[in-house]
């Protein structure tokens, strides 16, 4: 009896086979085109705070001038308040409520945005307002300037 257990221990386990190895992906090496940083482009444009005050209620037909004109980004606030009672009488400002809409567009498209305000004001008596542009000195990322101007690529 000890000679069987003797044979059995000595009987080698079978091998499992392993299943072929695949084969490692090839890397391809992908070769960028040398392309000029951002800052140094000819197509970068300067940016302005476009900003346009009128009565209440009329802020959402100049944010429609301001989107046709390829601005990006438009806010709207309310406002209230001009001058005392005696100034205000001068001037035939009867409703102090106002709509206060900030735009942030490209320098070359002040010229297109600005013809076609004076014509929203000269449309009627009703349309009447101010606006006024501030240059913005510098924007902070690439990024945000590409999404302010339109030319992040998707």
């Amino acid at each position: 009896m000890a000679e069987k257990i003797k044979k059995e221990k000595k009987e080698k386990p079978q091998k499992v086979e392993k299943a072929p190895k695949a084969e490692k992906p090839v890397k391809k090496e992908v070769v960028e085109e040398e392309r000029p940083a951002f800052e140094t482009r000819d197509d970068i444009r300067r940016l302005v705070l476009y900003t346009i005050i009128v009565p209440r209620g009329q802020g959402d037909n100049i944010i429609r001038i301001l989107k046709a004109n390829k601005s990006s980004a438009q806010f709207l606030q309310y406002g209230e308040g001009t001058a005392n009672n005696a100034i205000r009488e001068i001037l035939g400002i009867e409703d102090t409520k106002k709509d206060i809409v900030y735009s942030i567009v490209r320098e070359d498209l002040v010229k297109d945005i600005k013809r076609e305000i004076d014509v929203y004001f000269v449309a009627s008596k009703r349309n009447k307002g101010i606006a006024y542009t501030i240059p913005l000195k510098a924007i902070v990322g690439v990024k945000m300037y590409k999404f302010l101007t339109q030319t992040v690529r998707g």
